[in-house]
């Protein structure tokens, strides 16, 4: 088999493994690309200073500061991902290969946020939707086939992602009935928004409690087999916020 051949077979046979399978992926990762190349430009373009207003630098100042914070949270997306599939693999490799109730691979998109970009007070939150056409599919802002949980970046923010998987774990495969008894349960009904989702009835909430005592056990069982205890995310935070803007992302 010629190189060019045997190059196209394997391009061929990656993309047929990729789409067999659904993926963790951190939810900023489809803009850093583009993020990272508008810091470049604009901390060019005030370096220059050509003729530039005070208020032109200022607004240039303002989105300069905008941007890194984005990358601080997606560096501290990477880094917490890495610290719960170090800490609970098992936990993280069943949903890095989720399928729904058809077989088909769900991406699941995750982001960790500061407190106050979080909805209604929630410290974590998983969207549930469906594609038009097919009740089966899940879908959210980043298309079909998709899944979007979002984390408060707090001290407990590996707990609560355990706590999110719970629900992606129920509701991917079972998403058709879990909607109507999520409109049944809910929609009609004045709950407390952090209730939403944890009747005790809920078979998504279930799963979602059984999913962060799982990932609580596998803490305590790292921390004794290990002796590492991992930074906390705050301070994680705090540490890669130093770093990004000292050193730059570009």
């Amino acid at each position: 088999m010629g190189m060019k051949k045997y190059c196209l077979w394997l391009a061929v046979c990656v993309m047929f493994w990729n789409s067999l399978f659904g993926e963790i992926k951190n939810g900023y990762g489809l803009e850093i690309d583009g993020v990272r190349a508008s810091l470049k430009s604009l901390t060019a373009a005030l370096k220059e200073d050509d003729g530039m207003s005070v208020f032109q630098k200022a607004q240039i100042k303002g989105k300069i500061t905008r941007l890194l914070e984005y990358v601080t949270y997606y560096e501290l997306t990477e880094e917490l991902l890495v610290h719960f599939r170090t800490i609970a693999p098992d936990l993280y490799n069943e949903i890095d290969s989720i399928k729904n109730i058809a077989g088909q691979p769900v991406d699941v998109f995750v982001k960790f946020a500061a407190e106050h970009e979080m909805a209604l007070g929630a410290y974590g939150t998983t969207n549930l939707a469906h594609d038009e056409n097919d009740n089966n599919v899940y879908t959210s802002e980043y298309g079909p086939g998709t899944v979007s949980v979002k984390i408060a970046s707090v001290n407990k923010s590996l707990s609560l992602l355990a706590h999110e998987f719970g629900h992606v774990k129920y509701q991917v495969p079972n998403l058709a009935s879990y909607y109507k008894f999520y409109s049944t349960t809910y929609l009609n009904n004045a709950f407390n928004s952090r209730y939403i989702g944890h009747n005790s009835n809920d078979p998504s909430g279930q799963k979602a409690i059984e999913y962060e005592n799982m990932f609580r056990s596998d803490y305590l069982l790292f921390v004794r087999a290990t002796s590492i205890t991992l930074e906390n995310p705050q301070a994680l935070l705090v540490s890669i916020r130093k770093s990004v803007v000292k050193n730059g992302p570009f």
